[in-house]
């Protein structure tokens, strides 16, 4: 036999034997068919595990003045604001100030410290019923005055407010006008909480809404205005601005809020017989904002006195503040 036929032959009975191995097993009882190369390769392909991406948290900003977040306590301090109080000291470092209503249609100022202190502040004087509601909106603030009457004395007492009573004087002033106070020392010395939301947003985008950049607001018999120029709103009172008495450095916000409140007497009177005011700040009313030269009208509510201080537009939607500083009227 040839070559050629030798090898053709051992083929065939290479698969003649393999057939019969193949009917063997098939012939089997329970046997199944084998599976092809095909099959058995599908099976053994990995499946691919999907990836998700995770969402970015949005960044944290200061609860006070937006921007980044500060550590520091929050400390308001009582700011005379009379004629025989000017000019005023350290009053354009803080990040929210509230003007508020007082016996005999005067008016005094909240100013409200977190992410700066300054080391000289004044003229401070006494406290009113309206700090002890509007306060609590910070936590437990501490709060700088240099006296109360005994009832609201006893409302300090009962409230989520730290007491600081400070009477150094600065003897180049006349007195009552001149108890002068270091925030930044007493922020350093007294133990207080960390600051906690109120409620407020902040935002970069400027609001597509009417432009308006000269605003004027009466609380009591006070006038004052808040003029837009390169970014920021210079302060003035009866006409007059706000300029540091030590540095000369003229006092400027970021925003502007006019917060229409309830005025209605206290109990108290001043020492001429005058009854004192208390602004609730609990409750809601309109809301008028300012900020990059636009006007935004609205509400602004707060439910009890511990519950933040929010404002939302007509819509409802919350209505975002220009990241820095912030001045409050309280206008009844």
């Amino acid at each position: 036999m040839s070559r050629a036929g030798v090898i053709a032959a051992s083929a065939a009975a290479v698969l003649a034997v393999g057939g019969i191995g193949a009917a063997a097993v098939l012939s089997r009882p329970g046997a199944q068919p084998l599976a092809s190369s095909s099959t058995s390769a599908s099976s053994a392909a990995p499946t691919a595990t999907p990836t998700t991406t995770p969402t970015p948290r949005p960044k944290s900003t200061d609860p006070l003045a937006g921007g980044k977040v500060s550590n520091h306590a929050v400390i308001a301090a009582k700011v005379e604001n009379i004629a025989a109080a000017r000019p005023q000291v350290g009053l354009g470092l803080a990040d929210i100030t509230f003007i508020e209503e007082v016996e005999g249609a005067q008016t005094r100022l909240i100013a409200v410290y977190h992410t700066r202190f300054p080391k000289r502040l004044g003229p401070i004087r006494s406290a009113r019923s309206t700090d002890v509601q509007l306060l609590p909106l910070f936590g437990k603030p501490g709060l700088v005055y240099s006296g109360a009457n005994s009832s609201v004395q006893r409302k300090i007492n009962n409230a989520a407010v730290v007491p600081i009573p400070r009477s150094t004087r600065d003897h180049d002033r006349v007195a009552p006008h001149n108890v002068f106070v270091n925030m930044a020392a007493i922020a350093r010395s007294t133990k207080l909480r960390e600051a906690t939301p109120i409620g407020w947003t902040f935002s970069d985008v400027v609001p597509r809404t009417p432009s308006k950049t000269s605003v004027k607001v009466r609380v009591g018999h006070d006038t004052f205005g808040f003029g837009y120029s390169s970014g920021r709103y210079t302060v003035r009172w009866n006409g007059s601005r706000y300029a540091d008495g030590d540095t000369k450095a003229i006092t400027k916000t970021d925003n502007v809020v006019i917060m229409k409140v309830h005025n209605h007497p206290d109990g108290n009177r001043d020492v001429l017989g005058a009854p004192s005011v208390q602004s609730d700040t609990v409750g809601k009313g309109a809301v008028t904002i300012y900020r990059d030269g636009k006007k935004i009208s609205g509400q602004w509510k707060r439910t009890k006195v511990s519950a933040p201080l929010r404002f939302t537009d007509k819509s409802g939607d919350p209505i975002a503040l220009k990241p820095g500083q912030t001045w409050v009227a309280l206008a009844g």
